[in-house]
């Protein structure tokens, strides 16, 4: 039990290492390399979503994600889908490589820069979102980690209302970004998603050794 226990304590610091060593890398990457300028509206069509609602999710059916999870549920990429429904009335389905944002929360403008790219087509999107079918010019995966962490701050000041936060594709269109070449783009975002990967894994291992804690505390106890 006492190896357990401290095998839980170190998984945890290794986590945080993890997620700091990523931002810190993404900001150093970005500040080193050379930059051209692009505009919101050059990376891509935008596109709307239908309407889907927790009342609509099911145990098994189509796949889906729906505008809340963006903040609960996905980071910056959405490799497997946790949700399903049966709805089909209305219904847009996902390409390989879209760019999902948030378009509106009652926390602060800044959170809605939180867009996530899904990695799979034909999955469901539905609620308060947008989508960007990113052009081909563009890395979609290295644009999720971009806006999440160097310019939330840039676009959160397009963001409108005060109980409730909105941003809508219009509001950010013509916003002018400086990005990396693509080669640079591709290059970066397979570095991120490797160490993403390690992180999962890292969060898994830990989830499985706070279950056999439990498991070893309650039978401690009979």
């Amino acid at each position: 039990m006492g190896l357990l226990l401290r095998t839980i304590f170190c998984a945890i610091p290794l986590i945080k290492d993890c997620l700091f060593c990523r931002s810190a890398i993404i900001e150093k990457h970005y500040c080193k390399v050379e930059k051209q300028i692009a505009c919101v509206g050059d990376l891509g069509e935008p596109f709307s979503v239908g309407n889907l609602a927790k009342d609509d999710l099911t145990e098994t059916g189509i796949p889906c994600v729906i505008y809340g999870e963006l903040f609960t549920t996905y980071g910056e990429t959405i490799s497997q889908i946790e949700s399903h429904t049966y709805k089909t009335e209305g219904i847009i389905l996902s390409k390989k490589g879209d760019l999902l944002f948030p378009s509106s929360t009652t926390v602060d403008a800044m959170s809605l820069i939180a867009p996530s790219v899904i990695n799979m087509d034909g999955v469901i999107l539905g609620g308060d979102m947008f989508g960007i079918h990113i052009s081909p010019n563009f890395n979609a995966q290295y644009l999720s980690y971009y806006f999440n962490h160097i310019a939330k701050r840039q676009l959160a000041k397009f963001a409108k209302g005060s109980t409730i936060i909105h941003l809508h594709y219009a509001d950010i269109e013509k916003a002018k970004l400086l990005l990396p070449s693509l080669e640079e783009q591709n290059r970066m975002a397979k570095c991120l998603v490797t160490l993403d990967d390690k992180i999962k894994k890292e969060r898994t291992f830990f989830d499985l050794l706070n279950s056999q804690k439990a498991y070893l505390l309650c039978h401690m106890f009979i």
